[in-house]
Protein backbone atom coordinates (compact mmCIF):
# COMPACT_ATOMS: atom_id res chain seq x y z
CA UNK A 1 0.00 0.00 0.00
CA UNK A 2 1.06 3.48 -0.73
CA UNK A 3 -0.15 5.49 2.11
CA UNK A 4 1.70 2.69 4.66
CA UNK A 5 5.37 4.11 4.41
CA UNK A 6 6.71 3.30 7.47
CA UNK A 7 6.72 -0.09 9.61
CA UNK A 8 4.51 1.79 12.08
CA UNK A 9 2.07 2.58 9.40
CA UNK A 10 1.51 -1.06 7.95
CA UNK A 11 1.47 -2.42 11.32
CA UNK A 12 -1.03 0.46 12.21
CA UNK A 13 -2.89 -0.64 8.62
CA UNK A 14 -3.09 -4.71 9.42
CA UNK A 15 -3.82 -3.88 13.27
CA UNK A 16 -6.79 -2.38 11.80
CA UNK A 17 -7.68 -4.47 9.51
CA UNK A 18 -7.66 -7.28 12.03
CA UNK A 19 -9.81 -5.90 14.24
CA UNK A 20 -12.38 -4.80 12.07
CA UNK A 21 -12.73 -8.35 10.50
CA UNK A 22 -12.99 -10.10 13.81
CA UNK A 23 -16.30 -7.69 14.04
CA UNK A 24 -15.09 -4.34 15.67
CA UNK A 25 -16.91 -2.67 13.24
CA UNK A 26 -18.19 0.31 15.62
CA UNK A 27 -16.01 3.14 17.00
CA UNK A 28 -15.52 2.18 20.62
CA UNK A 29 -13.74 -0.94 19.24
CA UNK A 30 -12.20 -0.04 16.16
CA UNK A 31 -11.45 4.10 17.78
CA UNK A 32 -11.81 3.80 21.09
CA UNK A 33 -10.10 0.78 22.36
CA UNK A 34 -7.90 0.59 20.12
CA UNK A 35 -6.20 4.20 21.07
CA UNK A 36 -6.86 5.67 17.93
CA UNK A 37 -9.22 8.25 19.83
CA UNK A 38 -5.78 10.43 20.17
CA UNK A 39 -4.62 10.31 16.99
CA UNK A 40 -4.56 14.34 15.94
CA UNK A 41 -3.53 15.28 19.28
CA UNK A 42 -0.31 16.05 19.62
CA UNK A 43 2.06 14.68 21.20
CA UNK A 44 3.74 16.29 24.26
CA UNK A 45 -0.21 16.59 25.06
CA UNK A 46 -0.49 13.17 25.37
CA UNK A 47 -1.65 12.17 22.09
CA UNK A 48 -0.72 10.10 19.11
CA UNK A 49 0.57 13.13 16.93
CA UNK A 50 -0.55 14.66 14.16
CA UNK A 51 0.59 12.83 11.12
CA UNK A 52 -1.65 13.22 8.52
CA UNK A 53 -0.45 9.80 6.46
CA UNK A 54 -1.48 7.98 9.90
CA UNK A 55 -4.49 9.68 10.15
CA UNK A 56 -4.70 8.77 6.29
CA UNK A 57 -3.49 4.98 6.75
CA UNK A 58 -6.39 4.45 9.10
CA UNK A 59 -9.13 6.19 6.79
CA UNK A 60 -8.14 3.90 4.04
CA UNK A 61 -8.49 0.82 6.13
CA UNK A 62 -12.12 2.17 7.28
CA UNK A 63 -12.62 2.16 3.83
CA UNK A 64 -11.39 -1.45 3.11
CA UNK A 65 -13.96 -2.61 5.81
CA UNK A 66 -16.29 0.31 4.66
CA UNK A 67 -16.70 0.93 8.59
CA UNK A 68 -18.75 4.47 7.38
CA UNK A 69 -17.47 6.33 10.33
CA UNK A 70 -16.76 10.21 10.33
CA UNK A 71 -13.28 9.47 10.82
CA UNK A 72 -11.98 12.28 8.29
CA UNK A 73 -13.93 14.77 10.89
CA UNK A 74 -12.76 13.33 14.31
CA UNK A 75 -9.70 13.79 13.44
CA UNK A 76 -9.78 17.28 12.40
CA UNK A 77 -12.00 18.34 15.34
CA UNK A 78 -9.12 16.73 17.38
CA UNK A 79 -6.24 18.52 16.10
CA UNK A 80 -5.58 21.45 18.43
CA UNK A 81 -6.31 24.24 15.84
CA UNK A 82 -7.97 24.53 12.49
CA UNK A 83 -5.39 26.04 9.68
CA UNK A 84 -6.30 27.16 5.98
CA UNK A 85 -5.07 23.49 5.23
CA UNK A 86 -7.48 21.52 7.15
CA UNK A 87 -10.02 21.68 4.76
CA UNK A 88 -8.00 19.97 2.18
CA UNK A 89 -6.44 17.53 4.97
CA UNK A 90 -10.73 16.51 5.17
CA UNK A 91 -10.22 15.93 1.14
CA UNK A 92 -7.59 13.61 1.07
CA UNK A 93 -8.97 11.99 4.20
CA UNK A 94 -11.81 11.32 2.42
CA UNK A 95 -9.97 10.38 -0.98
CA UNK A 96 -7.88 7.40 1.45
CA UNK A 97 -11.12 5.86 2.25
CA UNK A 98 -11.86 5.81 -1.01
CA UNK A 99 -8.96 4.08 -2.12
CA UNK A 100 -9.70 1.63 0.47
CA UNK A 101 -12.99 0.72 -0.38
CA UNK A 102 -11.96 0.80 -4.22
CA UNK A 103 -9.29 -1.61 -3.49
CA UNK A 104 -12.09 -4.18 -1.55
CA UNK A 105 -14.34 -3.96 -4.17
CA UNK A 106 -11.54 -5.08 -6.60
CA UNK A 107 -10.32 -8.21 -4.91
CA UNK A 108 -14.01 -8.90 -4.23
CA UNK A 109 -14.58 -8.72 -7.91
CA UNK A 110 -11.87 -10.63 -8.44
CA UNK A 111 -12.86 -13.66 -6.48
CA UNK A 112 -16.00 -13.58 -7.86
CA UNK A 113 -14.88 -13.85 -11.28
CA UNK A 114 -12.94 -16.75 -10.72
CA UNK A 115 -16.17 -18.53 -8.78
CA UNK A 116 -18.83 -17.17 -11.73
CA UNK A 117 -19.21 -19.41 -14.56
CA UNK A 118 -20.79 -19.27 -17.71
CA UNK A 119 -20.52 -21.27 -21.10
CA UNK A 120 -18.72 -23.90 -18.81
CA UNK A 121 -15.88 -21.26 -17.74
CA UNK A 122 -14.97 -18.91 -15.57
CA UNK A 123 -15.27 -15.73 -16.55
CA UNK A 124 -12.13 -14.43 -15.09
CA UNK A 125 -11.14 -16.42 -18.29
CA UNK A 126 -13.38 -14.41 -20.70
CA UNK A 127 -10.03 -11.62 -22.49
CA UNK A 128 -13.06 -8.40 -22.43
CA UNK A 129 -13.19 -9.05 -18.43
CA UNK A 130 -9.88 -9.64 -17.46
CA UNK A 131 -8.94 -5.88 -19.71
CA UNK A 132 -11.88 -4.04 -17.57
CA UNK A 133 -10.31 -5.54 -14.25
CA UNK A 134 -6.80 -4.50 -15.22
CA UNK A 135 -8.28 -0.65 -16.06
CA UNK A 136 -9.94 -0.55 -12.64
CA UNK A 137 -6.66 -2.30 -10.97
CA UNK A 138 -4.57 1.17 -12.89
CA UNK A 139 -7.49 3.60 -12.01
CA UNK A 140 -7.44 2.63 -8.28
CA UNK A 141 -3.17 2.74 -8.03
CA UNK A 142 -2.96 6.14 -9.56
CA UNK A 143 -5.95 6.77 -6.94
CA UNK A 144 -3.64 5.55 -4.36
CA UNK A 145 0.09 7.81 -5.48
CA UNK A 146 -2.11 10.84 -6.31
CA UNK A 147 -3.88 10.60 -2.68
CA UNK A 148 0.14 10.14 -1.18
CA UNK A 149 1.31 12.66 -3.23
CA UNK A 150 -1.24 15.28 -2.02
CA UNK A 151 -0.68 14.18 1.46
CA UNK A 152 3.60 14.99 0.69
CA UNK A 153 2.86 18.12 -0.65
CA UNK A 154 0.19 18.91 2.27
CA UNK A 155 3.00 18.17 4.94
CA UNK A 156 6.13 20.05 3.28
CA UNK A 157 3.82 22.74 3.00
CA UNK A 158 4.15 22.79 -1.02
CA UNK A 159 2.42 26.20 -2.36
CA UNK A 160 0.74 23.85 -5.38
CA UNK A 161 -0.74 21.99 -2.38
CA UNK A 162 -4.13 23.12 -3.49
CA UNK A 163 -3.46 21.50 -6.93
CA UNK A 164 -2.57 18.41 -5.53
CA UNK A 165 -5.53 17.33 -3.74
CA UNK A 166 -7.63 18.78 -6.45
CA UNK A 167 -6.26 16.40 -8.57
CA UNK A 168 -6.76 13.26 -6.21
CA UNK A 169 -10.23 14.40 -5.41
CA UNK A 170 -10.64 14.22 -9.32
CA UNK A 171 -8.71 10.87 -9.64
CA UNK A 172 -10.30 9.17 -6.72
CA UNK A 173 -13.94 9.95 -8.25
CA UNK A 174 -12.91 8.38 -11.38
CA UNK A 175 -11.71 5.37 -9.34
CA UNK A 176 -15.16 5.48 -6.99
CA UNK A 177 -16.83 5.02 -10.46
CA UNK A 178 -15.11 3.28 -12.77
CA UNK A 179 -14.02 0.29 -10.11
CA UNK A 180 -17.68 0.48 -8.37
CA UNK A 181 -19.48 0.54 -11.30
CA UNK A 182 -16.62 -2.54 -12.53
CA UNK A 183 -17.35 -4.58 -9.51
CA UNK A 184 -21.03 -4.13 -9.23
CA UNK A 185 -21.47 -5.86 -13.26
CA UNK A 186 -19.18 -8.48 -12.56
CA UNK A 187 -21.24 -9.80 -9.71
CA UNK A 188 -23.81 -9.46 -12.09
CA UNK A 189 -27.82 -9.19 -10.88
CA UNK A 190 -26.81 -9.71 -7.03
CA UNK A 191 -24.42 -6.82 -7.43
CA UNK A 192 -26.66 -3.84 -5.75
CA UNK A 193 -28.56 -6.90 -3.31
CA UNK A 194 -27.73 -6.46 -0.10
CA UNK A 195 -26.96 -10.61 -0.44
CA UNK A 196 -23.53 -9.33 -1.74
CA UNK A 197 -21.15 -6.31 0.34
CA UNK A 198 -19.95 -5.09 -3.00
CA UNK A 199 -23.39 -2.94 -2.90
CA UNK A 200 -23.11 -1.16 0.07
CA UNK A 201 -19.13 -0.11 -0.94
CA UNK A 202 -20.63 1.60 -3.91
CA UNK A 203 -23.09 3.33 -2.24
CA UNK A 204 -20.26 4.54 0.41
CA UNK A 205 -18.56 5.50 -2.26
CA UNK A 206 -21.07 7.41 -4.23
CA UNK A 207 -22.00 9.32 -0.90
CA UNK A 208 -17.84 10.75 -0.57
CA UNK A 209 -18.22 11.37 -4.18
CA UNK A 210 -20.97 14.07 -3.27
CA UNK A 211 -18.48 15.60 -0.73
CA UNK A 212 -15.83 18.30 -0.83
CA UNK A 213 -17.25 20.24 -3.38
CA UNK A 214 -17.89 17.74 -5.82
CA UNK A 215 -15.10 16.49 -8.38
CA UNK A 216 -16.41 19.46 -10.54
CA UNK A 217 -15.17 21.88 -8.89
CA UNK A 218 -11.87 20.94 -7.84
CA UNK A 219 -10.93 19.86 -11.95
CA UNK A 220 -11.82 23.64 -12.30
CA UNK A 221 -9.71 24.91 -9.28
CA UNK A 222 -6.97 22.55 -10.55
CA UNK A 223 -7.63 24.19 -14.25
CA UNK A 224 -7.70 27.91 -12.63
Amino acid sequence: MTLARTDEQRMLAETLDATLARGGNNWVTAIEETGLDTLGVAEEDGGLGQNLRDAAVVAAALGRANAEFPWAEHWAAKRAAATDATAEMLTVLHCAEIVGLCRTMLRDAALFSRERRQFGVSIASFQVLRHRMADMAMILEQADAITSAAIDALDSADPHSARFVSAARVVCDDAARIVGEGAVQIHGAMGLTAELNVGGYFRRARALMQGDGGARTHLSRYAA
